[in-house]
């Protein structure tokens, strides 16, 4: 492992931390206006998408700021769709196979994070962020 790797990957794990409270805060603010739950997280998560882009860019993947923001905005919002698609189908592949027993749940829920977050990393490194 490369010695940048790593502290990479810790940042982006705390931008993606904070990717997670934009998107769960505004979810449950639109919620509580009686937004329909599917509009609101069609809201949600774009926004989220946008703080992490910016601060992907700005900390985690500095070195490689320069660039073009469009050009990288657009393949890094392709990543987080890829990647928040895999996380819902390893998710729903473990509750339909396995039961929506509360175990289960969960269990799918961190298979589906962690495969998510992976393909969202090496994608924002190697396809967005790319030099």
């Amino acid at each position: 492992m490369r010695f940048e790797l790593l502290p990479q990957i810790l940042r982006f794990g705390v931008v993606g931390g904070v990717g997670f409270v934009v998107d769960g805060g505004l979810l449950w603010l639109l919620i509580g206006f009686e937004f329909n739950p599917y509009a609101a997280r069609l809201l949600s998560f774009p926004v989220a998408v946008v703080a992490t882009w910016i601060l992907n860019r700005n900390w985690t993947f500095i070195e490689r700021r320069d660039a073009s923001s469009k050009g990288q905005f657009r393949r890094y919002f392709g990543v987080q769709i890829v990647g928040s698609l895999t996380n819902y189908l390893i998710y729903s592949a473990v509750v339909a196979v396995f039961g929506a027993a509360s175990t289960t749940i969960f269990l799918g829920f961190a298979l589906g994070s962690f495969f998510g977050a992976f393909i969202n990393f090496f994608g924002a490194r190697y396809i967005a962020f790319r030099i």
